[in-house]
């Protein structure tokens, strides 16, 4: 396979999982926040959502602009980590390598991509954040199950998947970090709600973690099922660990065990999988922020290996 279209289709995979979790955390934080009855809650959520696509973070004092912070996250082009910027270059991505996938996948992507880009600014700041979330939620489903189901489980659809386990785990990771410091902003507001419920919502984790240990989510449980439960599919060590399985798929590397690709990468995640929480009770958020510039150091080495 020719670098290009690897790298045309790993990106696209990351574009596409990136463009999921932002709508789900937009949606999750914006309708969680009308609960409550303290109006700080809400601007904490739309603090979170700033914090989460990388603007300027806002003061909670009456500088903040809650319809700027939205249509930033969703429908500006300028942003390059909004969802109209990430589903773009999704589409330029799949529209590169037209030959290597399916015209049903190509088509969900293209019909996903008019829909942001032609939704009304206006409908989406009065009235319609749910409907454009809950929208874009379905039609990303839909590219999935076109992946997962038009598309020949060679090694193009390896790249594809590489992209999206890479990306699901720095999202989860990320959406960890925004909510470990709501919890210490809402600490210091005395502001008396349980966020960890919250976390489990953003990745539609709630119910199987509840479901998992029979009880209501803290933050131990919290934590230990997003970063180690091997069964979910969205746990940090699942997500690496499927990353790892394709890599060792896509092309058998000979030469010195140590300088594989497969093996460089193993050294960041076996350690990670013998990990327990209560040991990073003193030093979470940081070992988050660690964790987080190692996938990213993951994706750098594939890039280098592969596309260069």
């Amino acid at each position: 396979m020719l670098s290009r279209v690897a790298e045309s289709l790993f990106w696209m995979g990351r574009y596409l999982e990136r463009t999921e979790h932002l709508a789900r955390y937009i949606n999750v934080e914006y309708f969680s926040s009308l609960d409550g009855s303290n109006l700080q809650q809400h601007d904490m959520a739309i603090l979170s959502i700033a914090d989460m696509i990388g603007l300027p973070k806002p003061d909670i004092d009456g500088s903040l602009n809650e319809e700027e912070v939205l249509v930033g996250a969703a429908l500006d082009e300028h942003n390059p980590v909004s969802i109209l910027s990430a589903l773009f270059s999704a589409r330029e991505n799949a529209r590169s390598v037209r030959e290597s996938i399916s015209s049903e996948l190509w088509e969900s992507i293209n019909n996903l991509y008019h829909f942001v880009a032609n939704y009304p600014v206006d409908v989406y700041k009065t009235r319609g954040l749910s409907d454009f979330t809950n929208h874009v939620l379905q039609h990303c489903s839909n590219v999935r199950g076109r992946i997962e189901h038009t598309l020949l489980h060679d090694v193009g659809w390896k790249f594809i998947q590489l992209g999206m386990q890479v990306e699901t785990a720095s999202q989860i990771v990320r959406i960890m970090i925004s909510k470990l410091n709501d919890i210490e902003a809402n600490r210091k507001l005395k502001i008396g709600r349980s966020i960890y419920p919250i976390l489990l919502d953003c990745v539609e984790a709630k119910d199987m973690c509840i479901k998992y240990y029979t009880t209501a989510p803290n933050r131990n449980n919290t934590m230990e099922f997003l970063l180690f439960n091997p069964d979910f599919p969205r746990s940090v060590s699942s997500c690496l660990n499927k990353a790892l399985t394709y890599l060792k798929e896509i092309e058998p590397q000979k030469g010195k065990r140590e300088h594989r690709l497969e093996f460089k990468i193993a050294k960041f995640i076996i350690p990670f999988e013998y990990m327990e929480v209560k040991e990073l009770d003193n030093n979470l958020p940081e070992f988050l922020e660690q964790l987080l510039s190692k996938i990213y150091k993951i994706s750098d080495m594939i890039v280098e290996e592969y596309f260069n």
